[in-house]
C-alpha cells in the first residue's frame, strides 16, 4: 500500500480525522478547505491509495514574513521583513502516531519549500511548535531556534540551504 499526499479536496473525508488535538482537528474540519479555496493557506493530507478519501495526516502551508530576523549572521542586516515559508500545521491521526508519517509530511514541507523557493525567494521554513515536546522532532532535521536568548518564544526555522541539502540527500 502506497501513501499519496496532495492538496485536500471536498472528496476527503475531514470528519473522520482524530490526532487527539481539538485544536488540529477543528482546523482541518471547519478551516482548511475554505483556507485553501481562498489562497490563505495550502492544505495538503496523506491518504493511502486503497483508501483515497480517508485522512491520515495533513500539513498546511502559508507564507510569512519575517519582521525580525532570525539570529542568523546571514540576516543581520536586514532588518526589513524578508519572505519565508510557515508550517502552519502539522498533525497524523491516532492511528497512524508513531509510524513515521510525521516524518514524511515533514520531508513533503520542506519540499515544498524548495519549489516555492524556486520561483521566489525566501529564507526558509518556519514552525511555531504547539508544545515543547515537538521541539527535539524538528531540531533532528536541523530546525533552529529563531532567537536562542528569549526561552519563552519557541519558533524554529529551517534555513533554506538545509531544506536544500535535506531534499537533495533524499533524491540521492
Amino acid at each position: 500500500m502506497s501513501l499519496v499526499i496532495e492538496e485536500i479536496t471536498p472528496q476527503h473525508d475531514r470528519k473522520a480525522f482524530d490526532c487527539g488535538i481539538t485544536e488540529l482537528n477543528q482546523f482541518l474540519q471547519q478551516q482548511a478547505r475554505q483556507k485553501t479555496v481562498k489562497h490563505i493557506a495550502k492544505t495538503y493530507v496523506v491518504c493511502r491509495d486503497s483508501a483515497p478519501k480517508t485522512i491520515i495526516g495533513y500539513h498546511t502551508l502559508t507564507g510569512y514574513s519575517v519582521t525580525t530576523p532570525p539570529a542568523h549572521r546571514v540576516y543581520k542586516k536586514y532588518p526589513h521583513p524578508l519572505s519565508a515559508v510557515k508550517l502552519a500545521r502539522l498533525a497524523v491521526d491516532r492511528s497512524q502516531q508513531g509510524a513515521g508519517l510525521g516524518e514524511r509530511l515533514l520531508v513533503d514541507a520542506i519540499y515544498r519549500t524548495t519549489l516555492v523557493e524556486q520561483q521566489i525567494s525566501v529564507i526558509g521554513l518556519f514552525v511555531d511548535p504547539m508544545t515543547p515536546q515537538v521541539i527535539p522532532f524538528y531540531q533532528q532535521y536541523g530546525f533552529l531556534p529563531v532567537d536562542p536568548d528569549d526561552h519563552s518564544r519557541i519558533e524554529m526555522w529551517l534555513p533554506m540551504k538545509t531544506c536544500i541539502e535535506i531534499i537533495n540527500t533524499l533524491e540521492r
